[in-house]
């Protein structure tokens, strides 16, 4: 893995000693320093990594690339902490010190874009697995602030470092460009050849949020790129074979979904987590956007969605046994019939998928949720087609079709860096990648614009927000923000114990529209087992973590999700599992036996636990659960709770309704012209009965901020 010059040099000894020896620290020849550097996964297993470093000779001009394994990586950071500084360790483009150690420090700045238009500029984001640069790159989002002086430059950063002003507002207050001061610094999408050539060759070359100082002819540009959009290029297409004379059904145009009298129907069908109904959701709107009416009924459908989830192999089976209808009706009745598969188990699966079922049309990853309308033109042009190349996940352009018209889901981040030896997700929904703050809170403030009341903010592991961005932004800042959009409720799932700020608790308390309720999986209560799991937490750090919760809020809820079965776990260890939810008293634990997966450390250990042996323990942990469910509840019996309505009660349509309090318990009660005059609206209800999942109440009065 060397890129070398046509001149051969005594560092390619050195370089080959690296590659076979990958826990060495490399030694490199003087005056050579690192001018660029990305952290490569492999898509296949991520849990395989490298650092891979440009490195040139400023005495022979010779440019090598070196390959470090994540060891040698975390020990390179560590010293990096110790010394002045190392290339976009802070900014994205920082000074780069020589690896010698001596030497006056060079910034990549200094480098010419004929020096560098070859290689990978910038990706200090270890969410992108794949390369940064003008060749995979169509057309950027830019927010920029124009400075007189580079002292103003480095205010503005601190600033931002700091999260002491947005740089929305600074753009605003300070830019000396019109057109970024008028609308924000944002100036917009644009391809290549629409920017200033100097500013456009570090957009195209830089990991998406991360900020930078450039200086040009104009002054100091502070510029960060929102967005990308990167080319589609398919794992794999496989052309079907066209009859002479027969006509491929070209996709309706976007711009113009009445071009056709007939619309299509689609129907999708979710199966899975909260991310995945989002998902949903997302492709929907790109349907619709593309011309589809949904239908629910998937039997008169022209296109069905699977959004599939692979979190265990009963979930997965399930994929099959539904598909098998429609694979029958495509070959027997209705060849036009677009079947689609996505989300985990198409991304796990790949083109396996359409050797096991040839009728499929479609097969793509969850990243490519906002990417359906580009991938069905391919489609819909007669081939099949496999999408599980990792690829940044850029802002929707589309617009969610929303299953519900009071609560909404809103995605924070996507994937998960985390490496636990049970989950399928690290390898299914890729590394993570965080979203930017403004386009979050501006998400918010159209649902609020819309007449939505509730958000739920959507990440695999949310307390690692912002890891990816410089400057770093955490999770309770970015709840501060959304905060301050005035919506009146605001969710947050899932967290992660290894992870879990204080500050989150404190944001929580003291601001009302952040709901009082928290999702902490603890997984196991052995510390050995947790261990095994590599979670990165013990017993004693989670029960400190609900202690901590309490502390500030005595009333809030939490809930968390446990295994049993997992490989190794003895009967000792299990009995601690039930120690801690017995001690620790939480609203709900979801459950779950072991199930091995592709990919994952776990499933190939020998020490699996018998089928009959995780049945029972399974047993014995829900008997436990719904025991301290039940009695949790039991504390709302007489109490007034804010309830916002969201959908009519199915047992009582003419009167009854059903909303969540703030502590997300559902109750159902009767209000006075149904759910037609109350749906989004607060209701103060009694409780007068209290069941383990569920509690019912009768209406006392509307709340003051209801409408």
């Amino acid at each position: 893995m060397l890129v070398r010059s046509a001149t051969d040099n005594p560092a390619q000894r050195t370089q080959r000693r690296a590659h076979r020896f990958p826990s060495e620290t490399m030694r490199l020849p003087h005056k050579t320093r690192c001018i660029a550097w990305s952290v490569v996964t492999s898509p296949v297993n991520p849990r395989f990594g490298a650092t891979c470093g440009l490195h040139l000779n400023q005495s022979s001009g010779w440019c090598g690339a070196t390959v470090e394994t994540r060891k040698v990586l975390a020990r390179r950071a560590r010293c990096e902490r110790r010394s002045q500084g190392c290339a976009f360790r802070t900014w994205g483009m920082s000074a780069a010190p020589h690896a010698s150690g001596t030497g006056p420090a060079t910034t990549a700045l200094d480098a010419t874009p004929e020096t560098l238009a070859s290689s990978t500029l910038i990706n200090p984001n270890p969410n992108v697995a794949f390369p940064v640069g003008e060749e995979v790159v169509d057309r950027v989002r830019v927010r920029h602030i124009l400075l007189a002086t580079e002292q103003m430059a480095d205010l503005v950063l601190q600033q931002l470092s700091a999260d002491a002003a947005s740089m929305d507002a600074l753009a605003r207050t300070l830019s000396l460009d019109e057109s970024s001061r008028a609308n924000g610094g944002d100036l917009g999408w644009h391809a290549r050849g629409s920017l200033d050539a100097e500013l456009e060759f570090y957009c195209f070359n830089s990991a998406p949020r991360v900020v930078f100082k450039l200086q040009t002819q104009r002054g100091f540009h502070i510029v960060r790129v929102e967005d990308a959009e990167y080319k589609l290029v398919p794992t794999a297409t496989k052309s079907r074979y066209i009859r002479s004379g027969e006509l491929v059904p070209q996709l309706y145009a976007r711009e113009n979904p009445n071009s056709r009298t007939r619309r299509r129907l689609y129907n999708v069908q979710t199966f899975g987590c909260q991310m995945n109904l989002a998902d949903s959701e997302r492709m929907a709107g790109e349907l619709e956007r593309c011309g589809y009416r949904h239908t629910p009924d998937p039997y008169e459908a022209d296109l069905i969605l699977l959004n599939t989830c692979s979190i265990r192999d009963h979930a997965e089976q399930k994929v099959y046994s539904f598909l098998g209808p429609f694979v029958r009706m495509k070959e027997k009745s209705n060849p036009g019939l677009k079947l689609i598969v996505a989300g985990c188990v198409a991304q796990q699966e790949g083109v396996k998928m359409l050797r096991r079922i040839p009728a499929l049309d479609l097969v793509m990853g969850p990243q490519y949720a906002n990417r359906l309308a580009d991938l069905l033109e391919d489609v819909e042009n007669g081939n099949q087609v496999v999408a599980t190349e990792p690829i940044h996940i850029m802002e929707d352009i589309s617009k969610p079709r929303r299953q519900s018209q009071v609560c909404a889901w809103v995605n924070i981040s996507y994937g998960c860096n985390e490496r636990c030896t049970y989950c399928v997700v690290p390898y299914t929904r890729g590394l993570e990648q965080s979203r930017s703050v403004e386009s979050i809170v501006n998400e918010v403030v159209q649902l609020k614009n819309e007449g939505y009341r509730e958000v739920t903010l959507l990440g695999q592991n949310i307390d690692a927000y912002g890891r990816d961005m410089r400057p770093r932004v955490t999770f309770a800042q970015l709840l501060r923000h959304v905060s301050a959009t005035g919506i009146d409720r605001i969710r947050a799932i899932t967290a992660h114990p290894r992870y879990w700020s204080p500050r989150v608790i404190q944001a929580t308390a003291e601001l009302p529209n952040i709901m009082p309720y928290f999702h902490i999986p603890f997984q196991a209560g052995d510390d050995e087992v947790l261990k095994a799991m590599g979670r990165g937490y013990t017993a004693k750090r989670y029960r400190r973590i609900i202690e901590m919760i309490r502390e500030y809020l005595p009333d809030a809820a939490i809930t968390a999700d446990a295994i049993v079965g997992f490989p190794g776990e003895t009967e000792e260890q299990f009995q601690r599992t039930l120690e801690l939810m017995e001690a620790l008293q939480l609203d709900n634990v979801n459950t779950a036996a072991y199930s091995p997966r592709p990919f994952t450390p776990a499933a190939s250990w020998e020490n699996q636990v018998p089928e009959a042996v995780k049945m029972e323990r399974l047993h014995r942990i829900n008997e436990l659960n719904m025991r301290i469910v039940d009695a949790r509840s039991q504390r709302y019996l007489g109490r007034i709770e804010e309830v916002l309505v969201e959908e009519v009660n199915p047992k009582s349509p003419e009167l009854g309704v059903c909303g969540r309090t703030r502590t997300n318990k559902k109750v159902f009660f009767e209000a006075p012209g149904g759910i037609q005059r109350w749906r989004g609206r607060m209701a103060n209800v009694r409780i007068t009965q209290a069941r383990a999942y569920s509690l019912t109440g009768e209406l006392v009065a509307t709340c003051p901020q209801g409408y």
